[in-house]
């Protein structure tokens, strides 16, 4: 029925003793519950979308959804630099040292520090581990950060675990598993869960036994390929 009908369901019009008592009985309603009819709907973020420039993203929430992805402006993605100011060393800190082969970027940095992870950082690293062909960033797995480090703890923080592969867009996935890399087509590192590395100095061998050792994921290389992979998903070898 259209609300804007002013005839009653006799077919007879209503009058207009009727239509003032309609709008009375409003006013009553209205001015009883005036609350209803003023409260403001709050505003939020979509859950999980990375705001690069935030100082208030928590890293620590239980169960958070993989983000959404970002896209960075600038038509040169190797140009983009990370923040050079790094966030104080504290007693109890864990740092990471990385380097991206591909676009120089370099982070050496407290990522947790106090009982926290800390945002700066987190969002250095997590710039930093970009699809860098579509220049496009994603939330990174902290598991898969604590397992860097980890790594890292082992090789010493003189020498830094060299990215080579950390997210890829859907759109780069496919264009490496088409040229025939050997990408998996359900690769975690679509939802920022893998990356591959290597750590001058250090064969891959090594490495893959160090990763093998702590049984946090999966662990594989590459024939030739001059990089391990390391991931957060099930304990698996290759």
């Amino acid at each position: 029925m259209d609300d804007r009908s002013e005839v009653g369901q006799d077919g007879s019009s209503v009058g207009r003793r009727g239509l003032l008592g309609a709008f009375a009985a409003l006013a009553a309603v209205t001015t009883l519950v005036p609350v209803a009819w003023s409260v403001p709907v709050p505003m939020r973020k979509p859950d999980g979308l990375l705001g690069l420039a935030d100082d208030d993203v928590d890293w620590q929430l239980p169960g958070q959804k993989p983000s959404q992805t970002h896209q960075l402006p600038g038509r040169k993605p190797e140009v983009q630099q990370v923040a050079a100011r790094a966030p104080k060393v504290g007693r109890r800190a864990k740092v990471l040292h990385l380097y991206n082969v591909h676009t120089g970027e370099r982070v050496r940095a407290p990522f947790w520090q106090d009982g926290r992870y800390v945002g700066e950082t987190m969002r250095q690293i997590t710039r930093m581990m970009r699809d860098h062909r579509a220049n496009r960033v994603h939330r990174i797995d902290p598991k898969l950060i604590e397992l860097m480090h980890a790594i890292q703890m082992r090789v010493g923080q003189q020498k830094p675990l060299e990215i080579v592969s950390a997210y890829r867009s859907p759109h780069t996935n496919e264009m490496l598993r088409q040229a025939g890399y050997g990408v998996a087509e359900h690769s975690y590192h679509l939802v920022g869960k893998a990356v591959d590395i290597r750590v001058p100095g250090f064969r891959i061998s090594q490495l893959s036994r160090m990763a093998k050792a702590m049984r946090r994921g999966g662990v594989g290389t590459y024939g030739s390929g001059n990089f391990l992979h390391i991931d957060t998903g099930p304990v698996r070898y290759w």
